[in-house]
């Protein structure tokens, strides 16, 4: 009896062992690879990070890899409350694969210790577990039946965790960039869903615009509210605001960077498309196509005709050949915005030779600039009066990059200008020690490009893309005409005076002020906009390639999140306005472009970068010698 006892005991332990050899094939394999991530890391479905993660792992915890593929690693990681997940990883966030052995059945755990071993990896709470980083009741009755291994709480845990994305509220701003549905669209990154309570909004509506949601459309600058997943990027809208403004009529001045095309004169009227200010301005019988001479050729005129009574207002005559039009004009167009082809419907074009105001020359003036340079173990400095001072970084190989670059991107009209020509605008690039993500221009070209931003990009292209950005601001005479803009209140025409006067702020004599955020307006709005649009066009010019422009954004947003910033004065409620505006200008107006063509320069950019970080360094030691 005794006999027959043992052998049942023998041959049930093993029964139960080859059940557990079944149950968990995995646990019986001779060697597994084994890593460990080094740098929080985001785990994806496919090799490829332009998707949305599943899931964000931290620094420490423990992955087995499957295999690899290039740059990256397919991986399983334990730890998550949805189970084991299997997906990519970039190889750069992965320490050394270790190849090791595993343990035997014997030394296995009890199966209903899992959910014990997961538990110890608590991840963010999803809505529909509020309470899921909390050990359940069954949880603590695994941990009672084994004493020897007790859960820890996760308060107490020591492992890094794996934490999934949850839903949050957001509100974002910006503009319309791929179509499923009025109800079902993209903007930047995010697809936008509707919400069953869902309302729509609207600012600066009046009679006579009306918008319905099925005038959504490519281009709509939309502002959502909802709640986004961010696992899958969907964002389910609570409350859709449309800022009719967008839909009226619009009037903007830009300069002529090439002769215009693809207009003709017929039968007293012109019909055409032309490719002006980074947009298509379609041109119709029913457009006024003008010529508007300045003060001072209105004045020679007047000598000319030796009359001294002259009509009041200034005169317009009908363009009667392109030939009056010249590289350097300025041109004021009027019209309004076509809901489904995003083209500018011309009522009225005027050009008109660009002469340096008075003004504005006693603008440049007063924003006078002195470059100090280093001595000894003090760093250069660079002075702007009315802006500030800033130190230089210590690196002449880095400020020539910067500079040469700089200089590629100016369009050919102002580099062409004679030195005395009183439109030339005297550019000036300077890299400054300072960890912000920023950049800004002076309305006298001097353009500054902080370190931080230097080391946040990852390449020339996108280097470009910023200073190209500034240099149009500085070639377009935004801030010159926001001062003009809000003339009435303004008093006096020195730099301080003026926007110190535009918003009741006497003691304000901070060009920086004025830079990073006093302007609130949509005319700003207007200007931030061409800036984007004309730093696109210097980027061809120079041989870069546009489509990095919005990857800068995407980097300011990995930086500092989807928040307000001022950098490049930008007034906007969030990055993907910046980031999903870029994405319109180059679906809509960049597409028989020859990428291929152009370039990124990441090799190049790669050693900057570094060297960049090499002269904070220096100055750090030195500060500290």
């Amino acid at each position: 009896m005794r006999l027959r006892s043992y052998r049942v005991s023998v041959v049930t332990g093993l029964l139960l062992t080859l059940a557990v050899v079944i149950a968990a094939p995995d646990s019986v394999v001779a060697q597994q690879r084994i890593a460990r991530i080094i740098e929080n890391a985001p785990l994806y479905l496919l090799p490829d990070s332009q998707r949305s993660p599943l899931l964000f792992m931290e620094a420490g915890v423990e992955v087995r890899v499957l295999r690899t593929e290039g740059t990256w690693l397919n991986v399983t990681v334990s730890g998550s409350q949805w189970g084991d997940r299997t997906g990519y990883v970039e190889a750069k966030y992965v320490g050394p694969v270790s190849v090791q052995q595993k343990a035997s059945p014997t030394t296995l755990p009890p199966r209903s210790a899992e959910p014990a071993t997961r538990a110890s990896l608590p991840e963010s709470p999803t809505p529909h577990a509020a309470a899921a980083a909390t050990p359940t009741p069954a949880t603590k009755a695994s941990s009672a039946a084994k004493p020897a291994a007790p859960i820890t709480p996760p308060s107490e845990v020591s492992r890094p965790a794996i934490t999934t994305t949850r839903l949050k509220e957001v509100k974002i701003r910006g503009y319309v960039t791929d179509m499923r549905s009025p109800t079902d669209f993209d903007i930047e990154d995010y697809r936008i869903t509707r919400d069953e309570a869902f309302t729509l909004d609207f600012e600066n509506a009046t009679p006579d615009v009306t918008f319905q949601l099925h005038d959504v459309r490519v281009g709509v600058e939309l502002e959502i509210k909802g709640l986004l997943n961010e696992v899958t990027g969907e964002l389910k809208a609570k409350a859709i605001k449309v800022d009719l403004e967008q839909f009226k009529s619009l009037e903007q001045t830009a300069f002529v960077a090439r002769v215009p095309e693809g207009i003709q004169l017929l039968d007293g009227s012109w019909a055409g498309e032309l490719k002006a200010d980074g947009q298509t301005i379609r041109v119709t019988d029913a457009t006024k196509v003008l010529f508007k001479p300045t003060k001072r050729e209105k004045k020679l005129a007047e000598r000319a005709t030796k009359s001294a009574e002259q009509p009041e207002g200034e005169a317009f005559e009908a363009l009667r050949s392109l030939d009056q039009v010249t590289v350097g004009m300025a041109m004021t167009y009027h019209g309004k915005r076509d809901r489904e082809t995003g083209k500018i419907i011309a009522e009225r074009i005027e050009f008109s030779s660009n002469d340096l105001d008075d003004g504005e020359a006693r603008m440049w003036r007063s924003l006078k600039t002195t470059v100090t340079p280093a001595q000894a173990l003090k760093p250069g400095e660079l002075k702007i009066d009315h802006a500030g001072k800033y130190k230089l970084l210590p690196d002449q190989g880095v400020q020539d990059y910067v500079a040469s670059l700089g200089q590629r991107l100016i369009p050919a009209y102002q580099r062409d200008l004679a030195p005395d020509d009183p439109r030339k605008i005297p550019f000036q690039f300077h890299v400054v020690i300072d960890n912000s993500v920023n950049a800004f221009a002076t309305p006298n070209g001097i353009v500054v490009v902080n370190s931080g931003m230097l080391e946040l990009l990852e390449n020339e292209a996108e280097l470009a893309a910023v200073i190209g950005h500034e240099i149009a601001h500085s070639t377009h005479e935004h801030t010159w005409r926001q001062q003009r803009y809000h003339k009435k209140t303004r008093f006096g025409i020195a730099l301080a005076g003026a926007v110190a006067s535009a918003y009741g702020l006497r003691g304000l004599a901070d060009l920086t002020t004025l830079v990073n955020g006093a302007i609130v307006s949509g005319h700003q709005r207007q200007l931030e906009n061409q800036s984007d649009r004309i730093g696109l066009e210097y980027m061809i010019a120079a041989g870069y390639d546009p489509r990095e422009a919005p990857a800068v954004w995407k980097l300011v947003a990995s930086k500092h999140g989807d928040s307000p910033t001022n950098f490049f004065w930008s007034s906007h409620d969030n990055h993907s306005t910046r980031r999903s505006y870029l994405m319109n200008e180059l679906k809509n107006n960049y597409r028989d472009v020859d990428f291929a063509s152009l370039h990124t320069n990441a090799d190049e950019y790669a050693r900057i970068k570094a060297a960049v970080a090499a002269a904070k360094s220096q100055k750090r030691k030195l500060k500290v010698s």
